[in-house]
Order: structure tokens, then C-alpha cells, then sequence
């Protein structure tokens, strides 16, 4: 059973960082920590770094003598539910495929452990702690450095076979378009990730050079980054309007085809990306309107996360504590 007193130790693997904390039960983030992600080898050198770091987590849970229930740790992955093992397409840190990082996390520590991709818990999060709350079908969408899908459907996380679903961004919405790392063309992510935009920015500048970006920039190429695109886009760029209004017309796309597949009641768009606020989610809410069926997006919210910097944390301790609810503990 999960005691109110108790905390859980939560940890999110990002291809620079982990981020980690001691988290109640309701939510309230007691403590918290990050570490660059230490990568050389094939995985030793990062899985080393996480297990020293969840170490140091169970040193501050005794610390401020709460018990400790468990583990959850997001990963930017596919994992498989059977064995806790991260597939093999986990692009930002390829070090940790086909690692089972749940069963060396159990042996090094000795408490029950739930690794899950980093989007599913991101949804969980908002569906536990957030404006998702009480709601039964809900999906997630995290803009950054890719673009990934988390799915709730009837109060149950859908993982499909082999942990790949909600993959929005490899949803095709455009037949022979920009290539993606997937190895197919047209998708999402293609056109609306953080290092995308940046690429497309590139490409069009080398076409047609912008005295606005030689300001922004400072001559440097290199210093373009998407926070910087959305503010050539705000002062009229038109190299940065085009930019983001593909991007927008992609991810609108992708939010329509979740709404006509799976009819949630609530769309929910995260990541660094989304930071930009209403100058992209407004023209994806307006595409998502124009591509999907009329009366399934009548009833589906498309917001904003609400959550805060640290959602990651609170994304992998929602993973323990809704894996503990599904067997009877919470």
C-alpha cells in the first residue's frame, strides 16, 4: 500500500541531463537534483551515471527519513512492459538501447522499479496531477527535440505491442516530404521539432540571406535556435513565418488524426517547443479544427501544458504511482 508520508524516487533520462526528486503521493515535489548525462561506450558510462544518481536520490530520501516506495524513471524510448528493457530507437541517447534498465535499477537498489517512455509519463502526469485530472480519454504531444505521443484511453496508458504507441510524430502529413531520422519522409517531426525548425531556418537563409537574422545571430549561424525563430516570426520574418507555420500546419495535422482515431477529450501540447505559446498553438488549433471530423473535435480541448519546468519528475513518479494503482496499492 502507498503511504501519504511515503515518496517515490522519480528520475527523467534526457540526452543531456537527468532530472530526479523525491515526490509525495499527492504530487508535491519535496527535492530535487539534476546531473549531465555522463555518455562514452556502449551505455556504461550513462547507465553508470544513473545508477550513482538515483543513489544520491535514496541518500536524501533517508535524509529527510521518508520512506521510500519505489522508482519511476522516464526514458526518450520505447520500453518494453514486459521487461523494462528500452528498445533500440531511443535516438537522443543511443548508449542505453536494449539496456534493462529495470531489472539492474531492482538489483542496485532494491525496490520495485517502473521505467516507461518519457511522453507516457508526461501524460500520466497531467491525467494524476494536472487539468487532466478525472478524465477518462486523454492524449499528450511533446514538442522538443523530437516530437512523441502519449495515450490514455478508458483511464488506461495505451503502450500497444511493443511500446510504440502514440508515436504522432511519425504520422505522415506530407506524401514524399522533408526526410525524418525514422527513415521515412513527411513526418511530424519532420517539420516541427526544436532541431527542424532550426534546419529549415538554415536551408531557407542559405537561399535568401535576412539582414533580421544577421542581427539576431550575430552573423553566427550556428546561435539560431527555435526560441529565436519565434521571435523573427513575431517582429514579420518571413523566413521564421514560414516556418513556424508549417510547423504548425504539421503538428495540427497530427493533433486532427489523434481526434478522429481516438476521440479524446482533451489534447495536451508540452515541450520546450510549445513554450513559443499561442503564436503556434493557436494556428494548430485552428488546423486541427480544419482536418478533423467536425463533430469528434467538437468535443476535444486542445491546450497547453500547465505542468511545470520540473513535469518530467513529476511524469516518472506518476508512472510508479498509476502502476502501483493498477495493482492494488494506491
Amino acid at each position: 500500500m502507498i503511504s501519504d508520508q511515503g515518496v517515490i524516487l522519480a528520475v527523467d533520462v534526457g540526452g543531456t541531463g537527468l532530472a530526479g526528486g523525491l515526490v509525495e503521493p499527492a504530487g508535491a515535489i519535496l527535492s530535487s537534483r539534476t546531473v549531465a548525462t555522463e555518455r562514452r561506450g556502449r551505455g556504461e558510462g550513462v547507465l553508470k551515471n544513473l545508477l550513482e544518481f538515483v543513489a544520491g536520490l535514496a541518500d536524501d530520501a533517508r535524509a529527510s527519513r521518508r520512506p521510500v516506495q519505489g522508482v519511476g524513471v522516464g526514458v526518450p524510448g520505447a520500453v518494453e512492459e514486459s521487461t523494462g528493457r528500452i528498445g533500440p530507437d531511443i535516438q537522443n541517447i543511443p548508449e542505453l538501447a536494449h539496456v534493462p534498465i529495470r531489472s539492474v535499477l531492482q538489483e542496485s537498489t532494491g525496490l520495485p522499479v517502473v521505467v516507461d517512455n518519457d511522453v507516457n509519463a508526461l501524460c500520466l502526469a497531467e491525467w494524476r496531477f494536472g487539468q487532466a485530472k478525472g478524465l477518462r480519454h486523454v492524449a499528450m504531444i511533446a514538442v522538443g527535440t523530437g516530437v512523441g505521443g502519449g495515450l490514455i484511453l478508458n483511464g488506461s496508458l495505451v503502450r500497444g505491442a511493443g511500446g510504440y504507441a502514440g508515436e504522432i510524430g511519425h504520422i505522415t502529413v506530407e506524401m514524399d516530404g522533408r526526410p525524418c531520422f525514422c527513415g521515412s519522409r513527411g513526418c511530424v517531426k519532420a517539420y516541427a521539432s526544436g532541431p527542424d525548425l532550426v534546419a529549415q531556418v538554415r536551408e531557407l537563409l542559405e537561399q535568401a540571406p535576412s539582414s533580421i537574422w544577421s542581427e539576431l545571430t550575430a552573423g553566427d549561424p550556428g546561435r539560431i535556435e527555435p526560441p529565436l525563430i519565434f521571435r523573427a516570426a513575431d517582429r514579420g520574418d518571413a523566413v521564421a513565418e514560414a516556418v513556424v507555420a508549417k510547423a504548425a500546419q504539421a503538428l495540427g495535422a497530427g493533433v486532427a488524426a489523434l481526434v478522429n482515431l481516438c476521440n479524446p477529450e482533451m489534447i495536451i501540447l508540452g515541450g520546450g517547443v510549445m513554450e513559443a505559446g499561442e503564436i503556434l498553438m493557436e494556428p494548430v488549433r485552428r488546423w486541427a479544427r480544419f482536418y478533423a471530423f467536425e463533430r469528434a473535435v467538437a468535443r476535444t480541448r486542445i491546450v497547453r501544458s500547465g505542468l511545470s519546468k520540473q513535469s518530467g519528475i513529476l511524469g516518472a513518479a506518476a508512472l510508479f504511482l498509476c502502476d502501483a494503482a493498477g495493482r492494488g496499492e494506491a
